[in-house]
């Protein structure tokens, strides 16, 4: 029932500001930004994921790919200095490792592939399939979130970050989107679907993969260029 009333609600809105959209054109440009607001099993998820995605029309099926980041929360780990302190507890002296706590938000480009198949004779609904290739990206800054503390056991003197964070991880999504608006070739649309990821934590206490519900808005231009 909830998703035959989002479809009425759809038709309805791209009936309503473009009468359908069949001339919309065979080439489409834009943006959109994802966002998870469920999460199912427990690991890390991105915060935002916004891309640049293209679209071309093959009748009503669109074959599109694109280029995102994903970011992620602030992710914290301790390094040793090289320093002992030693303090007597129930008379006996107990090491304690001097260490920092140090901080960076991870972050991933993606390269999606997708494939969107528009229903309806306004073509304002559309089942959506994307893959998701991400890689690590190295290069975002670090910060120190506290130094000199103490700790019962000693961690690393150093860590790379790719000790830490998988290089490479694939994500799947599948779902169904809707026109918000529609008006000649500019088309603004929400796409809420289900994710399965590969969790990029290496240390992680949780199953290795990730089940999301995953909201996307998006905006389209649409080009008619001359191809045969």
């Amino acid at each position: 029932m909830r998703y035959t009333v989002v479809l009425f609600i759809a038709c309805w809105l791209s009936e309503w500001s473009l009468h359908g959209q069949k001339s919309f054109g065979r080439l489409a440009l834009g943006g959109e930004i994802s966002y998870d607001f469920a999460q199912y099993q427990a690991g890390m998820i991105p915060t935002l994921t916004p891309a640049l995605v293209a679209d071309v029309a093959l009748s009503r099926l669109w074959i599109g790919g694109g280029l995102g980041r994903e970011y992620y929360r602030p992710y914290e780990y301790y390094t040793w200095t090289g320093d002992i302190v030693e303090r007597t507890e129930d008379g006996r002296l107990t090491p304690y490792y001097i260490s920092t706590l140090r901080a960076f938000r991870p972050a991933y480009w993606t390269a999606l592939f997708r494939l969107q198949y528009r229903l309806h004779r306004c073509q304002c609904v559309f089942l959506h399939a994307g893959l998701y290739a991400d890689f690590f990206s190295p290069s975002t800054p670090e910060y120190i979130v506290f130094e000199r503390a103490e700790l019962r056991q000693a961690p690393f003197r150093e860590i790379r970050r790719d000790q830490l964070f998988r290089l490479r991880t694939r994500s799947y999504e599948v779902g169904a989107g809707f026109n918000l608006l529609a008006h000649k070739f500019f088309r603004l649309t929400a796409r809420p679907s289900i994710v399965v990821s590969e969790d990029p934590e290496v240390y992680t206490s949780g199953p290795g993969r990730i089940t999301t519900a995953r909201m996307t808005f998006g905006v389209q231009f649409g080009f008619r260029p001359n191809w045969p």
